[in-house]
């Protein structure tokens, strides 16, 4: 069998290195546009922040892993330029690679906001759109000499790139067009929490401000927004990203804003799969095809893929966008849908947001720990989003466990934990939570009748 896999990121490698351990004789070839192997693009912020030492650290295996231990031909740059599905053949400038099973994991590249004279991705000397290594290198060589930086767009990129700029001791703004920092994440309540925390560090913080104009100029780059004209030295643009899926509309595979697969991770055309961020979803909550876009879910799909083609079919079942990040004192998770993405989904939705503690009150060194539960009128529970300096991790994936057993919150709220005055309290917070929302829903109840 020859399988040849379009594109070399998590989802690419996770899919040609599962492949491997179940078919021992097949011919795998790994096409990668970019000059390196898989590496983490999610780990890119921390690096220019200087959390982690050096690029050469996130990358995940050497490139003579693939020859040497895999048994994987990977072709480092080596971009595809069509596909004929009829003759299983795939193009490149190099020459045909023909196929029995072609894989796609063409992974997705960021949005250009038409913003007039806003120049493309690597079209700009001090304009940088955050997404690969060669990206992350050079924001990172051009914050040498600069003091002050602009960040457009307040989602998940957004805000690590301000993080990680701050960390190295510039001046950073974000200019954020929408009312709220990581929109896809938290409601506006939840958000609010995050962006005073780091308007407190020091980062300016623009929401509902849109750049209307923008223009590079000798040293940097000049903004216009419906207030003011302001310089900076730099600008990382980070509104978010698209499914990458041209190569698989041009060969007539069903796309819809990302390529269209089924359970088993099947496209429309035959022998043809695809897994990671170019791929359509389906959200859980709404049933609604979504762009996942997360590196756990690409993984996770590679898994599914392969099993598929090795005759083991598994199925992916819709995802619940379990997410976390880590913005400088402050840590924001969420799983499921937030209040605005149910009601958009026309769901009877419900909420209730819980302060709590991390330790007892008695234990020194506890940490306020804000917990936002979101359900439908019988309490199942739809979504929910925890923000803290700590102890935000291990409840989101509790929460996210909840949603993928139906859980409602009564479950939530009887729900065993453990319990140790130095690390939890005696009911853990999101258990109180959900006990408080329960009591919140009789007095409605009783209120009603």
């Amino acid at each position: 069998m020859h399988i040849v896999i379009v594109g070399g990121g998590a989802a690419g490698t996770s899919a040609a290195l599962e492949l491997r351990k179940r078919l021992r004789d097949a011919d795998i070839t790994l096409l990668e546009g970019e000059s390196y192997p898989e590496y983490s693009p999610c780990a890119l912020p921390f690096v220019i922040e200087g959390a982690i030492e050096s690029f050469d650290d996130i990358v995940v295996h050497d490139p003579s892993f693939y020859a040497s231990v895999a048994n994987i031909d990977l072709r480092l740059d080596t971009a595809v330029v069509s596909i004929d599905t009829a003759k299983k053949v795939v193009h490149t400038a190099t020459g045909p690679f023909p196929y029995d099973v072609l894989v796609l994991a063409t992974g997705s590249a960021p949005f250009h906001p038409p913003i007039p004279g806003l120049p493309g991705p690597g079209e700009g000397k001090k304009t940088f759109f955050l997404k690969t290594m060669d990206d992350a290198k050079m924001i990172a060589g051009a914050l040498e000499g600069s003091t002050r930086a602009l960040v457009i767009g307040a989602g998940l990129v957004g805000m690590e790139a301000a993080v990680a700029m701050h960390c190295r001791g510039l001046s950073v703004t974000v200019m954020e067009a929408l009312p709220s920092v990581l929109p896809q994440m938290l409601d506006p309540d939840m958000s609010r929490i995050v962006s005073e925390s780091l308007a407190r560090e020091g980062i300016d913080i623009r929401l509902g401000v849109p750049v209307l104009s923008y223009g590079e100029r000798e040293g940097g780059v000049e903004v216009h927004t419906s207030s003011d004209v302001e310089r900076y030295d730099l600008c990382v643009v980070a509104c978010g990203v698209r499914a990458q899926a041209s190569l698989a509309a041009a060969a007539g595979l069903a796309v819809n804003g990302g390529i269209v697969v089924d359970t088993q991770m099947r496209t429309s055309a035959r022998d043809v799969y695809a897994c990671g961020d170019c791929v359509l979803s389906t959200c859980a909550v709404t049933h609604a095809p979504i762009l996942g876009q997360l590196g756990s879910s690409a993984v996770r799909q590679a898994r599914v893929l392969a099993a598929a083609v090795s005759g083991y079919p598994d199925t992916y079942p819709a995802t619940y966008n379990t997410a976390i990040t880590k913005l400088g004192p402050i840590q924001a998770g969420s799983a499921g849908v937030t209040v605005a993405q149910a009601e958009r989904a026309g769901l009877s939705v419900l909420s209730y947001r819980f302060k709590g503690s991390t330790l007892p009150e008695y234990y020194p060194g506890g940490e306020t720990i804000l917990i936002k539960l979101v359900y439908g009128d019988g309490g199942r529970i739809l979504g929910g989003q925890v923000v803290g300096s700590s102890g935000v991790l291990c409840r989101i994936n509790m929460l996210s466990v909840a949603l993928q057993q139906g859980a409602d919150l009564a479950f939530l709220a009887g729900m065993e934990t453990a319990y140790t005055p130095p690390l939890s309290p005696t009911v853990d917070p999101l258990c109180r939570a959900a006990e408080m929302a329960l009591r919140k829903e009789e007095s409605r109840r009783r209120a009603r009748s």
